[in-house]
């Protein structure tokens, strides 16, 4: 147990019965850090403000509900820093006296999960060819381990980048840095509804043909997009997912959010509403292969966190047909840190840019082009 989980254990009264103010990563570890060096506290539930459910065995509760539970626990911890004076004005609201808040050392997003150990920000950073590209990536490094801190300066430097965008997304997502007149034939990861398949075509000049890949698809297909898509030969729906090796997976087909669909262990604690099904998973070497794809030059990923996987079942094709990459690097702090590494590391002459595209710690996405093309 490191020192910030101890000093904040000794905080907590003998005996206390506690709820759990998040579902976060950090409520996780706080929940097992009490498990394992407080077997005195009773860990009664969860809360959220936005999502019910379970987690680690125990219920979550929509916050808006906690005046029904309020004689079960006697001391409430707030697993959140950024939010962290909006949940305690919510629990105060509810007339809640004993409430603790975490400490920003605390927080799981500063460390690699699997050494416990800081990333190396700046190895990183080195693997993009621009001092501006470098410098956001500095910048987008910090604001994922202080969200508080840099919400508005993500919020400024969206707006000031992007004042042109349509709807949520400005008109250079995916697209930004790439060589659009070199691209004929397309692997479009993680397509959900297949609107980005549709702006694919619209967007790159000489496209011909595009692989869109999402299991999902006949339940997430908006009418009018499939109605699109159809009248488009060059759009072939693949109705598997994307990973490392051909097998199967189970995965979470969200009813709500239905865009966040994902392989299960890659998003193993979300608690929003979903209905757990096997799908099909096939890796781009093998599918470029079985279809005798002569070249493919251009692949987008947005896979919910299963991207360096899909990335290690595609290394013949990146090596042999050197396409553009759009990769999102966004849904860990693994991968932002460990796919400009990996991808750095094996494919030759390439220029590795960088484009972010929300407001928040969302839609970052690496771009790799071969130097030929750039």
């Amino acid at each position: 147990m490191n020192m910030a989980y101890n000093n904040f254990l000794k905080k907590i009264a003998k005996n206390a019965k506690v709820c759990i103010y998040g579902s976060n990563k950090t409520a996780e570890k706080l929940f097992d850090e009490i498990k394992h060096n407080r077997p005195d506290i009773e860990i009664k539930f969860f809360i959220d403000s936005k999502i019910e459910g379970e987690l680690k065995g125990l219920p979550v509760y929509f916050a808006k509900d906690l005046g029904k539970y309020l004689s079960e626990f006697d001391t409430a911890i707030i697993a959140s820093y950024s939010n962290r004076f909006y949940m305690q004005f919510i629990l105060k609201g509810f007339g809640v006296k004993n409430i603790l808040m975490i400490t920003k050392d605390m927080l799981e997003i500063n460390f690699n999960p699997s050494t416990n150990k800081k990333w190396d920000v700046e190895k990183s950073a080195r693997v993009f060819k621009t001092l501006k590209d470098r410098n956001l990536y500095r910048f987008l490094a910090k604001s994922r381990n202080d969200k508080a801190k840099y919400e508005y300066k993500l919020k400024k430097y969206y707006n000031e980048n992007y004042p042109n965008r349509i709807d949520v997304y400005p008109l250079e997502h995916y697209f930004e840095f790439l060589n659009k007149d070199a691209i004929e034939t397309v692997i479009d990861g993680g397509a959900c509804n297949g609107i980005h398949s549709l702006l694919i075509l619209q967007t790159l000049p000489n496209c011909k043909k595009v692989y869109t890949f999402e299991p999902c698809y006949d339940s997430f297909k908006n009418d009018l997009f499939d109605t699109l898509i159809k009248c488009n030969n060059e759009i072939e729906i693949v109705q598997k997912a994307l990973w490392k090796e051909n097998t199967q997976l189970s995965f979470r087909k969200e009813l709500s959010f239905k865009a966040a669909s994902a392989v299960i262990e890659k998003k193993p604690n979300i608690t929003r509403p979903a209905e757990v099904i096997n799908v099909e998973a096939i890796s781009i070497d093998s599918f470029v292969e079985k279809n005798n794809i002569k070249k493919i030059d251009f692949i987008k990923m947005d896979l919910e966190n299963a991207e360096q996987e899909a990335l290690e079942g595609a290394k013949s094709t990146l090596v042999k047909h050197r396409p553009q990459l759009a990769i999102s690097i966004y849904h860990s702090n693994e991968q932002f840190y460990v796919i400009p590494l990996y991808l750095s590391k094996l494919l030759n002459n390439y220029e590795f840019r960088l484009g972010h595209y929300r407001d928040n710690n969302t839609e970052t996405v690496l771009y790799a082009i071969p130097k030929e093309l750039a």
